[in-house]
């Protein structure tokens, strides 16, 4: 999934020096601590003069009232200056379009997650436990909701539920939300996650769109090949529309929704909980220039761009179920959310959780481009919580702190607790960065980044990273330690397999490369690559570019860390690090021009499939051109596992592709860093969910 990034003065700070802080119990709620305030008071009194007799003299003693015993004063909260209102300050911009079928981004998703519903939701912090939302169950073999064979999943959808604009929801409008995304969505939409359980597992060429279905050679490939589209056979194009139509299937009368699916999916609830799930309305939707269901016309509307969805009306404005509605969007600047006073939610969706009309009246999200300026807001008390750059701002955010909280959500005084700001940390992260190995390097029109285009000491051919010795030698020679206390601030974990940790598949025990000179060196003799001259790799030596996007010192010091390690080793092995332009790096990706580059992947589900297929048969894999044998053999494993809905079978099969992926070695895996949330200590209700685009603004509130 694409992912957008999300101290001035010292005169702003919200502090009471003053005080004297009590000590806060942990709860494991969360929510803002109560600080006591126990400033000492001595209750005075006017002496008194008593005369005494001191060894038979008369003396006059000055008697003075005893103190009376400390007593603390009303308890101290931090408070909102307007408790109705969240300020949440950006570093994205705008949403690319608020269409749930088409948007693929975080800005976007977290607008859609907080105004639409899904058929089904997370159970609160848990990425892969669901609540019901617009279904009254979360289907199982257990309820009769999934079929013994594990292809046939029936919603009882819930009844009375209005959209924005007074709209009844019906199952209708639920078919017809999956029908269109799967018609309608394209190539670079999420749909490719529906159309895999419910049309079937695809390989390239195809690029699990519809258009495959239309053309199954691939010839129509993306979204930039509409028009052909456009001119295929319309008995094709209708049989098409037909079989969605009858795989996703509306029963009025009973109140269900039907998905009959091509194959059992192991993941297939998970793809439904996120925002791309968001029911729609059909009637609305047709009205404000989308398609209207016709299997007649679905080809005119395939693959939108976002400029004609956002002027059409269905990518700016949104008519969902959800607990808020969008109040105006002004690009650039702001999105504001007010609260929907009708919300249908009447009994909470897991313990503790929020029911009827949400208790923040308006949710501002500003875009504010520069840390600083928002960091300033955030200390004056202006912004309830903001995004940072990269984690070295949290360097910057730390002195602000007086609370700190653990991953468990319970919360003890730091040591500066006056300070204004909440801290979570040891937060799950969805996203890795990782360095990929280019199996057939592009040169047409020449390529600077391989030097001489040989192996003579001065380059790399174009085949050079099709040595497996080669491979596992850029691997052995990656210093992990290193990245993780100088990147990852100490807060990362090694990755060994391509899945996230506590994943399905995924094993402290598997096989995985370290740090290891020795071994590396030995990687690399064992190469049969040979000069021109004939001497060996390891006598010829080589010299290539790593590039990096500018301004991403994440990314450049990764290609530091292994040009160190590589130089170190031997020092004829010469890489060079180059920043580029974020466009020319891009570019330079997708043309397969980098011999070797290091990027990043932001999970869709919280499941291994979602990251084995931009691994292997999606995304990065074509950009590596990777083997088409190592695909398949890679590939095979990657649909049996998706195939299976049993766990335990699943990761046996995982296991397998673990083993297998860690002895071709495409890449160098790098490591998973905990994350951070810092917020306003009147916040209440925050929780973590790191499948979420940015938050689920109806669990908060604020004193």
């Amino acid at each position: 999934m694409l992912k957008q990034n999300r101290m001035a003065s010292a005169a702003g700070l919200l502090a009471a020096a003053a005080m004297v802080l009590g000590a806060c119990a942990p709860q494991a709620t969360g929510t803002p601590q109560t600080i006591i305030q126990t400033q000492v008071v001595v209750q005075t009194a006017p002496p008194v003069v008593e005369t005494q007799i001191v060894n038979g003299t008369p003396q006059q003693i000055v008697v003075t009232a005893t103190p009376a015993p400390v007593q603390p004063t009303a308890a101290a909260v931090f408070k909102s200056k307007d408790p109705t209102t969240l300020t949440y300050l950006q570093f994205n911009s705008d949403p690319q379009t608020l269409d749930p079928a088409t948007d693929y981004e975080t800005t976007g998703g977290g607008i859609v997650q907080n105004t639409y519903d899904t058929l089904i939701f997370y159970n609160k912090d848990k990425a892969d436990q669901f609540v019901p939302q617009l279904a009254t169950d979360v289907p199982s073999t257990a309820n009769g909701g999934i079929s013994a064979d594990g292809k046939t999943y029936t919603f009882k959808i819930r009844t009375g539920v209005k959209f924005h604009n007074g709209d009844v929801m019906t199952p209708d409008d639920v078919a017809f939300t999956f029908q269109r995304g799967l018609l309608v969505g394209g190539a670079n939409s999420p749909q490719w996650l529906m159309f895999q359980p419910v049309l079937g597992a695809n390989v390239p060429p195809g690029d699990n769109d519809i258009a495959d279905l239309v053309d199954p050679t691939g010839a129509i490939y993306g979204n930039g090949d509409v028009a052909t589209l456009k001119k295929a056979d319309p008995a094709k194009l209708a049989a098409v529309c037909a079989q969605v139509t009858a795989a996703i299937v509306a029963d009025d009368t009973a109140g269900t929704v039907t998905f009959h699916l091509a194959q059992p999916w192991g993941p297939f609830l998970s793809v439904l909980a996120n925002a791309w799930g968001s029911v729609t309305d059909k009637k609305w939707i047709g009205a404000n220039g989308g398609w209207d269901g016709d299997c007649k016309t679905w080809q005119n509307f395939y693959a939108p761009s976002y400029d004609d969805e956002n002027k059409l009306g269905i990518g700016s404005k949104e008519n969902g179920t959800g607990p808020y509605m969008l109040d105006h969007w002004t690009p650039t600047q702001e999105v504001v959310l007010k609260a929907n006073p009708n919300y249908w939610r009447t009994d909470a969706a897991w313990t503790g959780g929020p029911s009827g009309a949400p208790k923040i009246q308006t949710i501002i999200m500003k875009t504010v481009a520069n840390f600083s300026t928002r960091l300033a807001s955030l200390q004056a008390g202006d912004a309830d919580f903001i995004d940072v750059g990269s984690p070295s701002d949290w360097l910057q955010e730390d002195p602000l702190v007086g609370e700190t909280c653990d991953a468990t959500y319970a919360c003890k005084p730091s040591d500066t607790a006056t300070q204004p700001l909440r801290v979570y940390k040891g937060l799950t992260s969805i996203s890795r960065s990782d360095v990929f190995m280019n199996f057939a390097i592009d040169t047409t029109g020449g390529n600077d980044f391989i030097g001489s285009g040989k192996l003579d000491g001065n380059g790399i051919t174009p085949a050079f990273f099709n040595d497996v010795n080669v491979r596992q030698g850029m691997n052995y020679c990656f210093d992990w330690d290193t990245y993780i206390k100088d990147v990852q601030l100490g807060e990362g974990v090694q990755s060994f397999d391509i899945m996230l940790p506590g994943e399905i598949g995924y094993a402290d025990t598997d096989s995985h490369y370290s740090f290891d000179l020795t071994k590396c060196a030995a990687a690399f003799k064992a190469s049969t690559l040979k000069g021109a001259d004939g001497k060996s790799l390891w006598d010829e030596g080589f010299r290539f570019t790593i590039a990096y996007n500018q301004g991403n010192t994440a990314r450049q010091t990764i290609a530091q860390i292994l040009a160190s390690d590589l130089q170190q080793v031997n020092p004829k092995f010469l890489v060079e690090v180059n920043g580029l332009p974020w466009p020319t790096f891009l570019s330079a990706q997708q043309h397969s021009k980098l011999p070797l580059f290091v990027s990043g992947w932001l999970e869709d589900i919280h499941d291994p499939h979602d990251w084995l297929v931009p691994y292997v048969t999606g995304t990065y894999g074509g950009r590596q051109h990777m083997p088409a044998d190592l695909v398949k053999q890679l590939g095979d494993l990657i649909n049996q596992g998706a195939l299976l809905t049993d766990p335990t079978a699943r990761a046996a099969v995982y296991k397998q592709f673990n083993q297998d992926f860690y002895n071709a070695a495409p890449d160098i895996l790098l490591a998973v860093q905990n994350a951070r949330h810092y917020e306003q200590r009147w916040m209440q209700g925050y929780y973590a969910n790191p499948i979420y685009s940015t938050f689920y603004f109806y669990a908060m509130s604020k004193q």
